[in-house]
C-alpha cells in the first residue's frame, strides 16, 4: 500500500513538473514547394492519397499537429517522431534528393509498408487512417518501383 503511494505521488510530482514546462514548438521549415514530392515526379492520386494520410505528417513539412502535440511529454515524443522521420527523408525536399538517392527511398518505402513497419503502429494506434491496406501497399509498391526504375534508368 506505502509502495504504490509512493508510486502515485512520484508520477503525480513529474507530471505537475512537466505540464509546468512551457513548451512552444518551432514552426515548421519552409521550403521551396518546386522540391517537393508531385511537382516534378507524377504520383497516382491514389498514391499521393496514400502518402499524405500515412507518411507526411513525419515526412514532410506539412505536418498535421494534433491538439495533444501541445501537451508537455507527448510535444517532445511527437516532435522527436518528426524530426527523426524528416532526417531520414523529406517529401516536401525531394527534388533535392539525387535520383539514386530517391530511387533508394522508393525501394525502401515499399519494403517497409510490406512490412508493416512503416507507418509504425505507435503512429497508427492514434491515426485510423494511416493504416494501409492491401490495396493501398500494392498501388504505393507498383508506383514505387516504376518510379524507381525510371530515376536509375536517367530519369530525373
Amino acid at each position: 500500500m506505502r509502495r504504490g503511494a509512493v508510486i502515485l505521488a512520484a508520477l503525480a510530482i513529474v507530471a505537475m513538473g512537466s505540464a509546468a514546462l512551457s513548451h512552444s514548438r518551432e514552426p515548421d521549415p519552409r521550403s521551396d514547394p518546386a522540391t517537393a514530392l508531385g511537382v516534378r515526379t507524377p504520383v497516382p492520386m491514389p498514391v499521393m492519397s496514400t502518402l499524405r494520410h500515412a507518411c507526411f505528417d513525419c515526412h514532410s513539412n506539412e505536418t498535421r499537429w494534433p491538439w495533444y502535440s501541445s501537451l508537455p511529454i507527448a510535444s517532445w515524443l511527437i516532435e522527436r517522431d518528426v524530426k527523426a522521420g524528416r532526417g531520414q527523408f523529406n517529401f516536401s525536399r525531394w527534388t533535392e534528393y539525387n535520383p539514386f538517392d530517391r530511387a533508394s527511398l522508393l525501394v525502401k518505402m515499399c519494403e517497409m509498408a510490406t512490412g508493416h513497419a512503416m507507418p509504425p503502429q505507435r503512429y497508427r494506434l492514434l491515426h485510423a487512417e494511416a493504416r494501409l491496406s492491401e490495396a493501398d501497399i500494392t498501388e504505393l509498391c507498383a508506383w514505387t518501383r516504376l518510379e524507381a526504375a525510371h530515376l536509375v534508368g536517367g530519369g530525373s
